[in-house]
């Protein structure tokens, strides 16, 4: 009896030990942007987007090939650039702030390649290093989270768009001039239906009476 007893807390142990490795670990959610999270988002990204905005600018000042004035856009208005996607870019989730970083990185490298090109006044290399800098930030941009009513602004514009026809649809509504040439009778197609003056002064008697 006094063996059973000893040897019974030592039984216990091992069962609960067997339990606890069967269990496996516990599945945890995913982490998921908070309304804090995506309100201090919102925020960084105001000087982020304002300067996409202002793109269209530099795009200008590239086709009139004003180099000093380009040179000095790209260090103003947009010289907060690099701080203001580094700030949001860490603000965002970790797996998407390892997507972001990168293309932030490429922002500024391509900037960097406007601004050297500028300096040697070399205008394709300038125009062709701009695309590559939009499809960048459009990318970044295309990261990150959207908050309900950017969302519900983008399903509004989709909608929209859909109730504008394409060009295909247009032409199968609106007959082409040629159908329209073909449905209206050609004059000659006409002359033969209305019957000439003569003919009809022959087939309607005279109408003068003989007193």
């Amino acid at each position: 009896m006094k063996i059973l007893r000893s040897i019974l807390p030592v039984i216990l142990m091992l069962v609960t030990t067997l339990l606890v490795s069967c269990g496996g670990p516990t599945a945890s959610a995913p982490p998921t942007y908070t309304p804090e999270k995506l309100a201090q988002i919102q925020t960084y990204r105001i000087s982020v987007d304002r300067a996409r905005e202002r793109m269209s600018e530099l795009s200008d000042l590239i086709a009139a090939e004003n180099w000093v004035d380009t040179r000095s856009f790209i260090h103003g208005p947009l010289g907060l650039l690099r701080r203001d996607m580094t700030y949001l870019s860490n603000a965002l989730l970790e797996e998407d702030a390892k997507q972001a970083l990168p293309l932030a990185k490429e922002v500024f490298n391509v900037l960097d390649d406007i601004d050297a090109a500028a300096k040697e006044s070399n205008y394709p290399a300038a125009a062709n290093e701009f695309k590559q800098v939009i499809s960048n930030f459009d990318a970044y941009l295309d990261l990150l989270p959207q908050t309900e009513e950017e969302a519900e602004v983008i399903t509004e514009t989709e909608q929209t768009a859909k109730l504008i026809p394409e060009k295909e649809e247009v032409k199968e509504i609106v007959p082409d001039i040629k159908e329209v040439k073909e449905m209206v009778p050609d004059m000659e197609e006409v002359k033969e239906i209305i019957p000439d003056t003569e003919e009809v002064k022959e087939i309607v008697p005279d109408m003068e009476i003989n007193g």
